[in-house]
C-alpha cells in the first residue's frame, strides 16, 4: 500500500502539468482577453472625457503593444507557462484582471462557502442513498421498490435548473405557501449577521445553505441509489451469502456484516470525488440561488476573461481531483482488505 501511495503521487506531478497545460493553452485562444478589457474601458474613458475624438490606429497598436508586455503577453506561450508555474510553485498566482487583488486571496475567500455547500451534500448523498438502495434491494420487485424507483427516475427526469427554480419559488416566496416564505431568497447570509450570535449566525447559514444543498443532492441521488441496490442484489445471490443463511446466521448479520461490505464497493469508485465537490459546487444551482461559491466565481472569471482566478480554480480542481481519487483507492482498502495493490 505504501508503494502504490508513493506511485500514485509521483503520478500527480505529470497530471498536474498536463491538466493545467491543456488548460492554459486553451484559454490563450480564447476570444477577449486582458489587453481587449482594458483596451475597451481606456476607450470608454478617453470618449466620455474627450468627446468624439479617438484613438488613432498607431496609438491603439502601441496601446496593445504596452498591455501585452505589461500583462505578460507577448511572449510564447511556452515561456508563460514555464513562467507560470514557477510563479505557482511559490504561490503566486498574479493578481485579478478585474479586482486587481492577488488571484489567490480572491479564490480563497470562496472556499468557506463552496465547503459549506459541497459537504452536506456529499455526506446526506451517501446517508440516504445507502440505506434506500439496500432496503431496495432486500424487498426488490415490491410496491416500496416500485413506487421509489417511479419516483426517483421522475426526479432524475427534471433539469437541476428547473428543480431550482421551483424550490425558489415555493419556499423563498410568499407566492405558494400560505404562511409565506420559509427559507431567504438568495446569498448566504442576512443583512444583520454580524450582529447575531454565534449560534444565530450558524442557524442564518444554514437557512441560506439548506435548498442549494437540497437542489445538489438531486442531481446524483437516483445514480447512487440504483447503483447501491443493484449492487446489493447481485451480492446477496451470491454462494457465499446462501452459506451464511444456511448456517443460522441472522438476516441483520448477513445483510449488514457480510453482503453490505462486498455492495458497497461501487460507491467507492465516486467517494473521491468529494474534495472536487467541497470546491467545485454547482454554477446551475449557485446562480439560481445567489451562492458566491467557486463554481460561480469561475464563470464570471471566464466572461471577463481573468486568467489568473481561472488558474488559480483550475489548479485547485485539479489537486482535489487527483487527491480524490487516491482517497478513493484507500477507501477501497478500507472497505476490502483482500485487494492487492500489485
Amino acid at each position: 500500500m505504501r508503494r502504490y501511495l508513493i506511485k500514485r503521487l509521483l503520478a500527480t506531478i505529470p497530471m498536474f502539468f498536463l491538466m493545467t497545460g491543456v488548460f492554459f493553452a486553451l484559454q490563450n485562444y480564447l476570444p477577449g482577453g486582458p489587453v481587449q478589457e482594458a483596451l475597451a474601458q481606456i476607450r470608454g474613458q478617453n470618449e466620455s472625457s474627450r468627446g468624439d475624438r479617438s484613438f488613432s490606429v498607431e496609438d491603439i497598436q502601441r496601446l496593445k503593444k504596452d498591455l501585452e508586455r505589461q500583462y505578460g503577453l507577448d511572449k510564447p506561450i511556452h515561456v508563460r507557462y514555464w513562467n507560470w508555474v514557477k510563479a505557482v510553485a511559490v504561490l503566486d498566482f498574479g493578481d485579478s484582471t478585474t479586482t486587481r487583488q492577488p488571484a489567490m486571496e480572491t479564490v480563497a475567500s470562496r472556499i468557506p462557502v463552496s465547503l459549506g455547500f459541497g459537504i452536506p451534500g456529499f455526506f446526506l448523498t451517501y446517508l440516504i442513498c445507502i440505506p434506500m438502495g439496500v432496503r431496495k434491494a432486500l424487498r426488490d420487485g415490491s410496491k416500496f421498490d416500485a413506487f421509489t424507483s417511479f419516483m426517483l427516475f421522475l426526479n432524475y427526469s427534471i433539469p437541476t435548473l428547473v428543480v431550482s427554480v421551483i424550490l425558489l419559488l415555493v419556499f423563498c416566496t410568499d407566492r405558494v405557501l400560505p404562511g409565506g416564505a420559509i427559507f431567504p431568497l438568495g446569498g448566504i447570509r442576512s443583512d444583520d449577521f454580524d450582529s447575531l450570535t454565534a449560534f444565530g449566525q450558524i442557524w442564518d447559514f444554514v437557512k441560506h445553505m439548506f435548498l442549494p444543498v437540497v437542489a445538489s443532492l438531486i442531481g446524483g441521488f437516483t445514480v447512487m441509489t440504483m447503483l447501491m441496490k443493484n449492487s446489493m442484489l447481485e451480492v446477496i445471490r451470491s454462494d457465499y451469502i446462501r452459506t451464511a443463511r444456511a448456517k443460522g446466521l441472522s438476516e441483520r448479520q448477513v445483510v449488514f456484516k457480510h453482503a453490505l461490505r462486498n455492495a458497497i464497493l461501487p460507491l467507492m469508485v465516486g467517494i473521491g470525488g468529494f474534495l472536487s465537490s467541497f470546491v467545485a459546487g454547482s454554477i446551475v444551482i449557485e446562480s439560481v440561488f445567489g451562492v458566491p461559491g467557486m463554481g460561480l466565481q469561475f464563470l464570471d472569471a471566464l466572461s471577463s476573461r481573468d486568467y489568473n482566478i481561472m488558474m488559480a480554480v483550475v489548479v485547485i480542481q485539479s489537486l482535489a481531483i487527483m487527491f480524490g481519487q487516491i482517497i478513493s483507492d484507500i477507501a477501497y482498502v478500507a472497505v476490502d482488505p483482500r485487494i492487492q495493490f500489485k
